[in-house]
This record gives C-alpha cells, sequence and structure tokens, in this order.
C-alpha cells in the first residue's frame, strides 16, 4: 500500500536526470513532457454547446494553418514558435553528428519531439545516455524556457 505522504513525494519530486543542469529550472520541461502546459491547447478542458471539444477540433492558437495544436505541432512545426527551436536544433545537430547518431533531418517528427523532451536518442547505447543529458539539457531547458516566455507574450490568432 501507499500511504498519502510517499505518493505526494513521488509525484511532486523532480526526477534526478532532469535535476542535472541546476541553473535551470525544469518545471517548464516536466509540464511539456506531461501535456499539462496552459499554452499547449490540446489539452484543455472545454466545454462548447453542452459537448466536449474533440481532440482535433483544438487548433493551434498561434498559427493560421488550422493544425492541431500538439505538443510536436508547437514544438517543432508551428511557424509562430519554429524560430525559437532554431538554435537547439542547430546545436542537437551537432552532438547527433559528433555521437555518430542519424542527422536530425533523418529523424522522424517523433524521434525530434523525443530528444526535445530530453530522451537521448534511441540508438545511443545506454552508457552514453548520463553524457547525452549532460551536454543537452542546458540547451533544452533554456530553449524550453524561452519557448514559454514566447508563447505566453506572442498574440493568439483564435
Amino acid at each position: 500500500m501507499i500511504h498519502g505522504f510517499s505518493l505526494y513525494i513521488n509525484l511532486y519530486r523532480i526526477p534526478p536526470h532532469l535535476s542535472i543542469c541546476s541553473e535551470h529550472n525544469p518545471m517548464s520541461l516536466t509540464r511539456f513532457r506531461t501535456q499539462s502546459h496552459q499554452s499547449t491547447s490540446t489539452r484543455k478542458f472545454t466545454i462548447e454547446n453542452t459537448q466536449r471539444v474533440t481532440y482535433m477540433h483544438n487548433l493551434c492558437p498561434y498559427c493560421n494553418q488550422q493544425a492541431t495544436g500538439t505538443e510536436m505541432h508547437i514544438l517543432l512545426q508551428c511557424p509562430g514558435t519554429k524560430r525559437v527551436a532554431n538554435d537547439l536544433i542547430a546545436t542537437l545537430s551537432k552532438l547527433l553528428e559528433r555521437s555518430h547518431q542519424r542527422t536530425w533531418n533523418s529523424l522522424i517528427l517523433y524521434q525530434q519531439t523525443s530528444i526535445i523532451f530530453a530522451d537521448p536518442p534511441t540508438t545511443l547505447t545506454k552508457q552514453f545516455h548520463h553524457t547525452w543529458l549532460h551536454a543537452t539539457l542546458h540547451h533544452i531547458l533554456t530553449y524550453i524556457a524561452a519557448l514559454e516566455t514566447h508563447m505566453y507574450n506572442m498574440p493568439r490568432t483564435m
């Protein structure tokens, strides 16, 4: 049986692998990873005409593409937020190349999103995961903080 306090401690503690980078707070990344970020419209409970809005009808509020505002769209495809990711993508591309992994452009969208969410590339052996996190986490947390600020300051199209 799990006790209430024990459950609270485990649910609300930052995982050790996200605590490597002490100069940034990983909570923004954690909110994106758990799909509980206020700026990601697909997870909000909205009622319109006493009907729950379906997933596919939650459009991105940052662009006029009529695309579903998923985390993948907001992180990598949305014209309104894409320019914020350019520095991170350049850094991740160099690190992928140096570690003899597939190039950034050869990865599918899900793999790119996973790497931005601080997961090591799937082809990287486990012995190098900690090194990968040390090399990337600072850049990822900086990007997520900049993206969060950018989204809060952006006018919404809807």
